[in-house]
């Protein structure tokens, strides 16, 4: 009986002290929020109607995080979306480029200094219907 017990002991002991990263989660929904993010600008490639709803944004003054935030069909954990740079940690962060045609999503975990992940998604060409 000690036998079976002194190991099943030692994992609750050892379970009981690890502490799990209590960020761990929403690192991973930042992940999927700047993964949506590229899929939405990408989908300007293909998809006739977000090209139109994109560039309409554009021609109203509107910008990249403009077209996003109004795309977005749920927000999940993450609720900060901004343009140029984050305003505070969790933070979805749109900009233009490198390119003309490129947009660039970035991630910011609890550091604001550097993204936890970044993606650049290729826009599609404005199209004249």
């Amino acid at each position: 009986m000690i036998r079976m017990t002194l190991p099943l002991l030692t994992a609750c002991v050892l379970l009981a002290c690890s502490s799990p990263n209590p960020d761990a989660g929403k690192t991973e929904a930042l992940k999927r929020a700047v993964q949506q993010a590229h899929k939405l600008f990408e989908m300007t490639q293909a998809d006739s109607m977000a090209n139109a709803s994109f560039y309409s944004l554009h021609q109203m003054g509107g910008t990249g995080i403009h077209y996003l935030v109004a795309s977005l069909p749920d927000r999940d954990v993450i609720e900060c979306y901004e343009e140029g740079k984050p305003k505070g940690p969790w933070c979805v962060v749109v900009r233009n480029g490198p390119g003309d045609m490129d947009i660039t999503i970035e991630g910011y975990g609890a550091q604001t200094d550097s993204p936890v992940v970044s993606r650049v998604a290729r826009l599609g060409e404005p199209k004249r219907f």
